[in-house]
């Protein structure tokens, strides 16, 4: 099922599990609901998630091969961390100078800092396009590992792939899930 509906039941007890195990930090106020990108799309049926949460994946891990563990693992971390806080970042620059002497050079970071980790201590950190500074004060001494010099150019956009074109159908209306197939295979 590609539903994001979860019974009421099911929300109750990852509230209380994560209130109990991470503290009421990382739980939100009202339980987060989340509906289809997909307005076609029939929410007859309830995500697939544990039965039960108190059900780690470290709990029932002895009594499932290597490859079931991990996709119960996966199920398991999406359905807790759907259920609690975001994560706060606060967009940071870091300038570096030389210290022993003036050259006139300043070297520049852009990137963020975790503030606080919300889902992200469940669900872990992603591979974002932005990157993730250490937390620094000013005036902290750092030495470089290494620096690289890149020159950017513009590039077209992207070709669509099978997946990115269903996507823009979606986004701008066209067809149906029972016709994307249909679809793709005529423009290919």
């Amino acid at each position: 099922t590609d539903s994001t509906h979860l019974s009421p039941e099911a929300l109750g007890q990852a509230r209380e599990y994560i209130r109990d195990r991470f503290g009421s930090d990382y739980l939100p106020e009202k339980p987060n609901y989340f509906g289809s990108s997909n307005k076609s799309a029939q929410e007859a049926h309830e995500a697939i998630r544990p039965t039960d949460v108190r059900r780690t994946p470290d709990a029932v891990a002895s009594a499932l091969t290597p490859e079931q563990a991990r996709l119960y693992g996966l199920i398991w971390n999406r359905f807790v961390a759907c259920q609690m806080t975001p994560a706060e970042w606060d967009k940071t620059i870091i300038e570096f100078e030389r210290s022993d002497r003036d050259t006139g050079a300043v070297l520049r970071a852009n990137g963020r800092v975790l503030a606080f980790d919300g889902f992200y201590r469940v669900a872990g950190m992603p591979a974002g396009d932005e990157p993730v500074l250490p937390s620094l004060a000013e005036r902290d001494e750092a030495s470089p590992f290494g620096i690289d010099a890149d020159q950017l150019f513009t590039a077209p956009p992207a070709r669509y792939s099978e997946a990115s074109l269903v996507k823009k159908l979606e986004s701008e209306g066209i067809g149906r899930p029972s016709t994307y197939a249909a679809i793709v295979q005529k423009i290919q």
